[in-house]
């Protein structure tokens, strides 16, 4: 899990190492990613100079499998905060999550005049603002192809690209210093399913100019992989031959803002003359939005509500689904676990997931395939099935555009640090300077001048954590004690004490979760523990023993050192202190209730 990131020492300054998080006026560029470096998600990079500042996009992430109870992962705001008055707006490339997903976080603490963008992400935006009453506090522009922008002393265009989702950008950006180019998330799609082009002589215009592009800040996520990535046209013609060989109800999952994934299988349904139910908010959203603005066209009967598929012979249904990446709540999860309510798997479905495993879902996901498989069902999946191609460019089309836009520096991002490294080795190959390439984390800063870019020190860079069921924040902390718990258990210490330290009563030890050492029972071991704690006080200090904060603290610290010595566990140390007279405040104590599972 991330933290906020120490400051670091600069390799080189330009103009003086950037202090803090404070933005000098000095005539010199700063980009800065927030996130999307080291990581698939959360991408949001900022642009600044003198007194103006925007964002390309503002993602979020989803959790890794040891981020216990936690929903959503978003950058940390402090930076933009503490130059709020310089934020000028965002320019969003595409709708997914991991580029819009932060949106409504962000505006709920920093104030963004103006947000621009493509029809259908500020289409998807808009409903996300309105669910949590924000669709006031920003203004919404909708761009169009080779359209500028400004934000202050930054001009930025709009450059069609293809991706898995319709409507999605490249930017061209004019800075005081040079032309940046951001591909935004991208690969070289010539027959794109819904026949908008990359617009490829846009950007070469840009990289002939006298001018040149000074900067290129290019996808990483498939620099692993050899080649080109496949058409999204190919996926038809495969999902195509599931449909033709299916004898019975047909279940296919992917990602719900996969437009043209969707449009695709809506189309197969009416050639096959079956109809269509949907599982999932996000999937009927996206659903929706994309018919009101015109990316895909369906009757109105196509879609049926599910319980109306039960009364249907089941050759004649399909059910289309959330849940690709393994979801522990969403729909298709649940249905192969057995708990959805309206959907079980019957011998002879065919389940087809038209999506890959995001890093860190792959056990997720080979759980839900496991699953299924169990209850009988034909599951079709994985890059050999071809029912799914990638949104991204492989190293062949990263090649390419790294020749079209012959930068003078190059900056990979949206990756893991070691795409990113990939990355940076191919634009060397492909003629970049090793010493202009430029391999960044989530915080370092990017100085540029005219004739000269160089790492500058950091900013304040971490992440949150946010679960939906509560206050949406929640302390790393938290999360860490989620994980002690789930992997040693918990250790209960209750002991009350004299104004001068003594034990009165107790000490009350309760186990959960713990693993016992050897040859000893549950009740001798409790034994030991409360002879431990005790001579720990009697050693103690009359400091530490003159205050209920000084001796929680201590038998906390004593008990976990013991612990982990002698048993070599490391459980969670709850330790509730009271005085002669009665429990202290809970504040002070640091006392925590934990609910007690009905057994």
């Amino acid at each position: 899990m991330g933290s906020t990131r120490k400051k670091v020492e600069p390799l080189k300054t330009l103009a003086g190492t950037l202090i803090g998080d404070t933005l000098p006026d000095d005539g010199v560029l700063r980009i800065i990613a927030l996130g999307g470096l080291g990581e698939i998600g959360k991408n949001n990079t900022v642009f600044a100079y003198g007194q103006d500042l925007f964002m390309v996009d503002a993602g979020m992430a989803f959790p890794t499998e040891e981020m216990l109870g936690v929903d959503v992962v978003l950058p940390d705001l402090t930076f933009l905060k503490r130059n709020q008055d310089k934020i000028r707006g965002i320019a969003i490339t595409h709708g997914h999550e991991d580029h819009i997903g932060g949106i409504p976080f962000m505006l709920s603490e920093v104030s963004v005049p103006v947000i621009y963008g493509p029809s259908l992400a500020l289409g998807l935006l808009a409903g996300k603002l309105s669910e949590v009453g924000l669709e006031g506090r920003t203004e919404l522009r909708q761009v169009s192809p080779r359209q500028t922008v400004r934000f202050g002393v930054f001009e930025v265009e709009f450059i069609r690209c293809t991706h898995s989702i319709a409507d999605s950008y490249s930017l061209v950006i004019k800075t005081p210093v040079g032309t940046v180019v951001h591909t935004g998330d991208f690969k070289f799609d010539f027959t794109p399913v819904d026949g908008e082009q990359f617009d490829i002589a846009r950007l070469t215009a840009y990289a002939d100019s006298p001018e040149g592009i000074m900067l290129l800040l290019s996808d990483s996520t498939n620099t692993e992989r050899e080649g080109f990535t496949p058409s999204e046209r190919t996926v038809y013609s495969k999902l195509n031959e599931v449909f033709a060989g299916a004898q019975g109800r047909i279940i296919v999952t992917t990602f719900a803002s996969n437009v043209n994934r969707m449009k695709q299988v809506l189309q197969l349904a009416m050639d096959y003359n079956r109809k269509v139910g949907v599982l999932g908010r996000s999937m009927l959203t996206f659903a929706r939005i994309a018919r009101e603005l015109g990316y895909m066209s369906y009757p109105d009967d196509l879609l049926v509500p599910i319980e109306s598929l039960r009364q249907m012979p089941l050759n004649e249904t399909i059910i289309l689904t959330t849940g690709s990446q393994g979801e522990p709540m969403s729909a298709l999860t649940r249905i192969a676990n057995d708990e959805h309510r309206l959907v079980r798997i019957i011998s002879g479905d065919t389940v087809v997931i038209s999506a890959t495993p995001i890093p860190g879902n792959e056990r997720s996901v080979a759980n839900t395939i496991n699953a299924l498989c169990q209850r009988g069902a034909k599951v079709v999946y994985g890059r050999d099935a071809g029912v799914h191609v990638s949104g991204h460019a492989c190293r062949e089309e990263q090649k390419l555009m790294i020749n079209l836009c012959k930068p003078r520096y190059f900056m990979p991002v949206h990756g893991e640090y070691r795409m990113l490294v990939k990355h940076g080795e191919l634009a060397h190959e492909c003629g970049v300077k090793s010493e202009n390439i430029f391999i960044m984390a989530n915080g370092d800063v990017l100085e540029m001048k005219k004739e000269e870019g160089a790492k500058a020190g950091a900013v304040t860079a971490g992440i949150v954590l946010v679960d939906f069921n509560r206050d949406w924040k929640i302390s790393e902390e938290i999360v860490s004690d989620r994980r002690k718990l789930a992997d040693d258990g918990l250790v209960s210490v209750v002991l009350t004490v004299s104004e001068k330290g003594a034990v009165l009563a107790g000490p009350d030890i309760t186990l959960r979760g713990i693993i016992l050492p050897r040859d000893i029972s549950a009740e001798d071991f409790i034994s030991l523990l409360r002879k431990q704690v005790e001579s720990f006080i009697k050693a103690a200090s009359a400091n530490e023993r003159g205050s209920v904060d000084g001796v929680k603290t201590l038998v906390e610290r004593e008990l976990s050192a013991y612990l982990k010595e002698s048993d070599k566990i490391e459980p969670l140390v709850q330790v509730v202190v009271m005085r002669t007279g009665g429990l202290s405040n809970q504040q002070e104590t640091g006392a925590i209730t934990f609910k007690r599972s009905k057994s």
